[in-house]
């Protein structure tokens, strides 16, 4: 039986990470370790390349198609299906993912047949089983939404798992042939690792919490060595929603690295109350590698933090950039564009910035309100645009004070600081720090400044509300 998993890539109107890195698609190597033993698997990553899938399906007809999709993807992960079933009209379609759990409601879709929600290792492997025996009715099978006509039908619930260590090592022989194409940033090659699942605290615009309904998954430090140790490249981005939950684990995971010779750079994130109140284990990471860590501070405004249910104490944000400063290293901040930014507003975070050395990065991120979120729930009515290419964390889809085409004039204007300052505190400008890679990474961030100079265009901007201001 063929099986064929496909990461599809982001929508034109979409901002962002996209334009200056690249991931590899670790949960369908995740899917591809489960189901290649029995049945042969092949991996297409549209978002390196995007013109991979049609010569695949001219040769390899699959009985099963498994689609990802985060919120931006909807769009092209149901144009994906339709052109797989146009190919192999009687293969089985399922999209899984982050967004199918938290809102499955956005796939129901002729060309979809089923929705896995939450961890789908067991769900996708007992689908393919099903289909290899002849099979096509899937209620047996927990953890799904099958389409029925014009709805979606769950079947029995499948807990979460407690811990992530029944799941296999990621295959990355499915993406062997893309993987000179994984970049982040200023680093040429990257390797993802999951080291835990989940996040406990109740920031409202944030879908992490509820896809692990609050709780935390996390995969034991012997088998992240042995993953890691296993890696070519040498920048590990460690994509957890909360690396730092769970402190023990934490650095039990950074003695064996040390101990073991591994030589590798990391990225991942982690709040800044955990920083202040581990600081030893920081000073552990810092030796294991750890160069930089994103941190979301939201805003220089402690009445307007709390509002978020961030949940961090007034000033815990300083003692996390001194003690990172004093570490060597860096953080990529964060902040929210409140609807009625003007010039002073982002004034104020650049001042800040500037006086904080150890932030490398700046992000400024619109009150994004995802679908699943409190947040969501609280403003769905007044949202100016159901196109979800443009729910990015770059696109303004709530009303905003100050008029939308000047809000994205001056996120491009601090974005342009942002460059700057990053190219000096890295020192790119360094000869002997000089890579080829750049000249991509720079046309990535060209890219991302021309549109946000269309964002505007993309949706219309009625005025504020009360409610709105409340809720920002």
């Amino acid at each position: 039986m063929k099986i064929l998993l496909v990461n599809p890539p982001c929508g034109t109107r979409t901002i962002g990470l996209k334009n200056i890195a690249k991931i590899e698609p670790l949960n369908l190597e995740l899917l591809g370790a489960v189901v290649g033993t029995r049945y042969e698997v092949r991996l297409v990553d549209m978002e390196v390349a995007p013109s991979d899938l049609m010569p695949t399906l001219r040769e390899f007809i699959p009985d099963v198609v498994g689609v990802t999709s985060e919120v931006v993807h909807v769009d092209s992960a149901k144009r994906v299906l339709a052109l797989c079933r146009l190919a192999a009209p009687h293969c089985v379609t399922v999209v899984g993912g982050h967004h199918p759990t938290v809102w499955p409601q956005d796939f129901l879709d002729p060309v979809i047949d089923l929705v896995v929600r939450g961890e789908g290792t067991e769900s996708f492997a007992e689908i393919c089983d099903t289909v290899a025996e002849g099979g096509r009715d899937f209620r047996h099978i927990a953890g799904l939404m099958i389409r029925q006509g014009e709805q979606l039908v769950p079947t029995r619930p499948r807990a979460l798992p407690r811990t992530l260590d029944h799941q296999p090592m990621p295959d990355r022989k499915l993406t062997s042939r893309y993987r000179n194409k994984y970049y982040y940033l200023w680093e040429r090659r990257v390797a993802a690792v999951r080291s835990s699942v989940g996040c406990s605290f109740p920031c409202v615009f944030c879908s992490c919490r509820v896809y692990s309904h609050g709780g935390f998954i996390p995969r034991s430090p012997e088998l992240l060595l042995e993953e890691i140790f296993g890696l070519e490249e040498e920048f590990i981005y460690l994509c957890d929603d909360h690396a730092f939950h769970d402190p023990a684990r934490m650095w039990e995971l950074g003695e064996k690295l040390l101990k073991s010779g591994v030589n590798k750079r990391y990225f991942t994130y982690a709040r800044v109350d955990s920083i202040v109140e581990n600081r030893d284990l920081f000073e552990l990471w810092a030796k294991v590698g750890l160069q930089l860590v994103m941190s979301g501070l939201e805003s220089l405004d402690y009445e307007a933090l709390k509002r978020t249910g961030k949940r961090v104490e007034k000033g815990r944000d300083e003692e996390a950039l001194a003690i990172l400063a004093d570490l060597g290293i860096g953080m990529s901040a964060g902040f929210l564009v409140e609807p009625h930014f003007e010039a002073a507003d982002f004034q104020a975070i650049d001042d800040y910035v500037r006086d904080h050395p150890a932030i490398i990065l700046t992000e400024f991120t619109p009150l994004t309100p995802l679908p699943g979120t409190p947040l969501y729930r609280k403003v769905q009515k007044d949202i100016v645009s159901p196109d979800r290419q443009l729910y990015d964390l770059q696109h303004f889809l709530l009303p905003t004070e100050t008029p939308q085409k000047r809000l994205y004039a001056l996120m491009r204007k601090a974005y342009s600081r942002v460059i700057r300052r990053a190219v000096m505190r890295m020192e790119l400008w360094r000869p002997k720090n000089w890579s080829w890679h750049y000249i991509r990474m720079f046309r990535g961030l060209i890219r991302n400044y021309k549109a946000l100079g269309e964002a505007h265009t993309h949706c219309p901007a009625p005025e504020i509300t009360s409610e709105h201001r409340d809720a920002a």
